[in-house]
């Protein structure tokens, strides 16, 4: 759908109605039959209505699901990486035994195992690759990957800097990268006199020789999104749209939190000078943006919670950019999600100032109540089932916590009944007590 040729005299709220409506008609899904097509627009009416503070025929339920079709289905995440017919029979076969559900997604956070392999990535390990075959799911390497010493260097060229230091230093495969002349000087022969160079061919020889696996994982992908879809399961997140927080960019992908730490107390206005300039990327990207099948982007945010900053550096160093990246999107009728992983009760009185209905918070291990108190008239808010519960625990226990968490969050509407995070294992009737409170404890006369 492309945006219509006044978009930019139109109200945020006019811009997001567009974006909705786009989200119910999902131009181009071919829906197995009327009723695929009925229970999706209903599914999204559903969240559309909690998103804007009002009241749904019931709440809207986000299961947290991720790679859970892989170990229900009989493989495991590692398995999924590598034989994507057998990833496509999981996911038909879980949708065949749960039935019905709010929203639901292919398997596009799982990667092609041969890609990751040529990879070597240092920041991430996956299951078979750095982790056990047998792990739920892949792992984040945090460290401090730059050196307090190169702010100089990041400013003057960011892609330079990413380019030519970060990946070598971060992924196996682009070690030879060191040896790049400065992009700057990268114009035409020069490119022919940097590819003279063995190493460096060989990695751009080993990029284009995975194409064909990547076209391979991509279209296995897409093929399982367009079932999904066609089974009248609509996304949550529009064309994978995701985002973050500036501050967490340069904590975990390049200071690490010691490193973070530290420059917050010696370096503060190199942080402040890094996350405008991310901010103003944001901006551009975010300005940009098309029009997809649904307007949500999912932020995880890392850095903010309780446990590790204080309320004044919180306002000095996370909200002001992470709100700027809000603000931008909902200009474009974009909805953000942040992902508030951690604790985030006393950021409830700090995170308030937002356009009403503007923002979905999905939250953690925060108080609920509270949050429902502070932001009630504010944003929709979804969370926050514990994970453990849903792996560990009985239905009986997971349909008890589900209806107190409705019964403090549902009233007046603005509620999504979430988990914690996700679970990639656990018995399936503890995802169904979850949908089955919803409708016998969510539904609003």
């Amino acid at each position: 759908m492309e945006k219509p040729a006044n978009w930019s005299e139109l109200s945020w709220e006019q811009k997001r109605e567009i974006r909705f409506q786009a989200w119910r008609d999902a131009e181009g899904v071919n829906f197995i039959n009327n009723e695929a097509e009925e229970l999706y627009k209903t599914r999204v009416e559903r969240f559309i209505k909690a998103i804007k503070l009002e009241e749904p025929d019931r709440v809207p339920v986000m299961l947290p699901v991720h790679a859970y079709p892989a170990q229900y289905g009989g493989s495991n995440f590692h398995g999924m990486m590598y034989d994507y017919e057998k990833m496509r029979e999981c996911w038909i076969k879980f949708m065949d035994d749960f039935g019905d559900m709010d929203t639901f997604s292919g398997p596009g956070l799982i990667p092609s195992g041969i890609i990751s392999e040529a990879m070597c990535s240092k920041t991430t390990l996956l299951p078979g690759i750095g982790l056990s075959e047998d792990s739920p799911t892949n792992q984040f390497v945090e460290g401090e990957y730059m050196s307090p010493d190169e702010y100089d260097l990041l400013e003057l060229d960011e892609s330079d800097f990413n380019i030519r230091t970060m990946m070598p230093r971060t992924t196996g495969l682009f070690e030879s990268f060191r040896k790049l002349p400065p992009l700057r000087m990268l114009q035409g022969a020069a490119w022919v006199a940097a590819l003279a160079d063995s190493d460096i061919r060989k990695t751009f020889q080993t990029l284009m020789d995975l194409s064909d696996e990547y076209m391979r994982w991509t279209t296995a992908n897409q093929s399982i999104r367009e079932l999904v879809l066609s089974r009248g399961y609509p996304p949550l997140m529009g064309a994978g749209l995701m985002a973050g927080a500036p501050f967490d960019f340069l904590a975990d992908m390049l200071r690490g939190t010691r490193g973070i730490s530290q420059d917050m107390f010696r370096r503060p206005q190199r942080i402040h000078d890094f996350m405008e300039r991310r901010l103003k990327m944001n901006q551009a990207a975010i300005k940009d943006f098309p029009i997809t099948i649904s307007p949500i982007a999912m932020m995880p945010l890392h850095k903010g919670d309780d446990m590790f900053m204080s309320d004044k550096q919180f306002d000095e160093f996370y909200w002001p950019t992470l709100k700027a990246t809000f603000l931008a999107m909902i200009e474009e009728g974009i909805v953000p999600m942040p992902f508030a992983e951690g604790r985030y009760t006393l950021r409830l009185k700090q995170i308030n100032n937002t356009p009403p209905s503007g923002v979905v918070w999905y939250f953690d291990q925060t108080d609920m109540k509270l949050a429902k108190q502070t932001l009630k008239d504010i944003c929709c808010i979804a969370g926050n089932v514990p994970s453990s519960m849903i792996m560990t625990g009985t239905p009986g226990e997971v349909k008890a916590t589900c209806r107190k968490l409705i019964e403090t969050c549902a009233q007046g509407g603005g509620y999504i009944l979430a988990a914690g995070a996700s679970v990639e294992k656990g018995d399936i009737n503890n995802l169904r007590a979850m949908m089955d409170s919803a409708k016998e404890y969510g539904t609003y006369k």
